[in-house]
């Protein structure tokens, strides 16, 4: 039995919690969040969030809760620490928690700053300890099927990609501190990140950022476009939280290849659509579960085994954050950068 300690019970928190109770090999051994009502769950309902979750009951009379984080560390009983806090406090927590001896689960994005996200890899490697960032779009069914149809080449080479999500405005974090840039680093971080993910994932690292934005809450933006420099294809992407309520959220991808085309729309029933050159559009059928299931639940089986990370590891963690920084500094320069 694999035994979790998880820190933040907020919306992601609460995610979290509800996984691992479909998870035979995991045991939530310990909680912890600084306001003390958080910590009196007995259900998942009203957890918030721009993804619908699953209301169940959760059984944690069992898991030692705390209000402090080193008190949490010190008493230990857990085999890793998930980490759900608000994105300031992840390199913090994350450092604390693999210096004390423990593996880290750390929600995205990894930190707000290249010298965090350095520090972070960094102690990973002196520490041995397994680090891994929640960069679920690598894991998300849908997605996993778009990287298998691209690097399979089965209907050619890329031509163009678009990739995109739509959100309401975040109104569900604990005193606002997603709407807070300082904290946050507002949707080109928080939301956006996720699409520079895949871009990494997909076609590597851009030569270049070409990015424009709209500033929201008074730090940073709101909603950030970019068009990424790759030699032999054209690639953009969009992400954007300041949508109405009533418009909720949706992700989408479009790819463009020599044979055919690839269209994800989570807007509509059939979520992701291939349109071969020679053929009629075949609809994918998809796995019923979510990237968040299946990041935690290979963690798990990492911590277990103590193999090698290989989908989300702490230096393709840092280089997402870092595409984002160029990204946000292009946008407020108004002017192309080079991707370091």
């Amino acid at each position: 039995m694999i035994r979790v300690g998880i820190v933040g019970l907020g919306f992601m928190g609460k995610m979290h919690l509800g996984i691992y109770s479909s998870l035979d090999q995991v045991e939530v051994t310990a909680i912890c969040d600084s306001n003390e009502e958080s910590l009196k769950l007995s259900s998942l309902s009203e957890a918030g969030g721009n993804i619908e979750t699953k209301d169940q009951d959760i059984d944690l009379t069992d898991a030692k809760a705390y209000t402090n984080f080193q008190e949490m560390l010190q008493a230990g009983g857990f085999d890793f620490v998930d980490i759900c806090l608000p994105t300031y406090l992840h390199k913090e927590f994350s450092v604390a928690a693999m210096q004390a001896g423990y593996d880290v689960f750390c929600e995205k994005p990894m930190a707000l700053n290249g010298e965090e996200a350095d520090e972070m890899v960094a102690v990973a490697k002196s520490t041995g300890k397994l680090l891994t960032v929640g960069q679920c779009l690598r894991y998300w069914p849908m997605y996993v099927e778009i990287k298998h149809i691209i690097d399979s080449e089965m209907y050619g080479k890329v031509l163009s990609a678009e990739l995109s999500r739509y959100s309401m405005t975040p109104a569900w974090s604990s005193d606002d501190w997603m709407l807070k840039g300082e904290l946050s680093g507002n949707a080109a971080f928080d939301l956006h990140i996720h699409d520079v993910d895949m871009i990494l994932n997909l076609f590597g690292k851009p030569t270049g950022v070409t990015s424009s934005g709209v500033e929201s809450f008074g730090n940073g933006f709101g909603h950030i476009a970019t068009l990424y420099s790759y030699p032999d294809k054209t690639i953009t992407s969009v992400g954007n939280w300041i949508c109405t309520e009533s418009y909720g959220f949706a992700m989408r991808a479009f790819v463009v290849l020599e044979k055919g085309v690839i269209e994800l729309d989570t807007g509509k029933p059939d979520a992701l659509v291939v349109y071969p050159a020679d053929g009629v559009k075949q609809v994918v059928e998809l796995d019923a579960q979510d990237g968040y299931f299946y990041e935690l639940q290979d963690f798990v089986s990492h911590v277990e085994s103590r193999e090698p990370l290989t989908v989300v590891t702490p230096d393709t963690a840092s280089e997402s954050v870092k595409v984002v920084l160029a990204e946000i500094a292009s946008a407020e320069l108004k002017k192309s950068l080079p991707v370091n």
